[in-house]
């Protein structure tokens, strides 16, 4: 397994396993160990999660089946989890709304600290940026965190450049990652500036949806028509699937690209680790380019 150094002393997989639907798989507390396991066995150590993924009950899924039942595993992963999101509901909330307070973000760091059965985060992400948000309380709540040893690493996702640079500007410690939607269907933020912003920051970037979210597999809209039909024909060429190359047009870009799969099919978990082992050309890259836009760059 290939891997990514965040913030100079930490490796993450390349290949992270997303937690956000294991409320939803119907699994049994073994069966989602087993996967878990089979992740590591593969070499995926990161493992993503968010205190909203199954409407506040992901984190603890994952606490009760894997690290309460396997507690020697903690020093072989990754976790990462995100603050700032409240869903509708939550105490007695109107909306769903992001909130960056220092209170929320301290609230939400004891409760994933609590469910998820450990006493640190390898790497918290700001989930989403807060227009209300007092920069300098933000940071003070992130920095105090690493300075407590609860955190140990400090991101951002869904950020655009500037808004990295606003939040940073007050910040002791470093935003080392930033977790974005990047897939063959959704090609802006390779344009936009973000690539280039962490290619500045010598930053990795996590990929979240990288199979854009299933459409090209079946969907009948004409840009999930064509890319279907581009990715077929390279994955004949290298005798392998469309997700495989999906996933390899990802990492073929400069900037170390994390992909979070989003499946707790252990198959198609495999499909992503052989993406690693497949190096696009540049033609076939803006080939998939091109298909995905519907012309060619100028």
């Amino acid at each position: 397994m290939k891997e990514i150094i965040v913030n100079n002393d930490m490796k993450i997989s390349q290949v992270v396993a997303g937690c956000m639907r294991v409320a939803d798989a119907n699994l049994t507390g073994h069966q989602f160990l087993t996967f878990v396991e089979e992740c590591m066995e593969m070499g995926i150590t990161t493992f993503d999660h968010a205190p909203v993924y199954g409407g506040y009950t992901c984190e603890k899924i994952f606490g009760d089946a894997v690290l309460r039942v396997r507690p020697q595993l903690r020093k072989k992963m990754q976790i990462v989890t995100k603050t700032g999101i409240v869903l509708k509901g939550k105490d007695g909330n109107k909306t769903i709304r992001y909130e960056s307070s220092k209170k929320e973000i301290q609230k939400e760091i004891e409760s994933s600290l609590r469910n998820l059965g450990t006493d640190y985060i390898d790497l918290l992400l700001v989930h989403r940026p807060d227009i209300l948000a007092d920069p300098q309380e933000t940071a003070d709540a992130l920095d105090q965190l690493v300075q407590e040893g609860k955190v140990l690493h400090l991101g951002v996702s869904n950020f655009m450049p500037s808004q990295i640079a606003a939040l940073q500007s007050y910040m002791k410690n470093p935003i080392s990652i930033n977790q974005m939607e990047f897939s063959v269907k959704t090609t802006e933020n390779f344009t936009n500036g973000v690539m280039d912003d962490a290619l500045i920051r010598r930053m990795p970037l996590m990929a979240w949806s990288p199979l854009g979210g299933g459409s090209v597999f079946s969907g009948e809209d004409k840009q999930s028509v064509r890319l279907r039909a581009k990715l077929q024909e390279i994955a004949e060429d290298y005798h392998t699937s469309i997700d495989t190359i999906m996933y390899s047009w990802l990492f073929r870009h400069p900037v170390k690209i994390a992909a979070i799969t989003g499946t707790l099919n252990i198959e198609r978990v495999k499909k992503a680790v052989e993406a690693l082992e497949i190096t696009l050309s540049y033609d076939e890259w803006y080939q998939i380019l091109e298909a995905s836009r519907g012309y060619c760059v100028p």
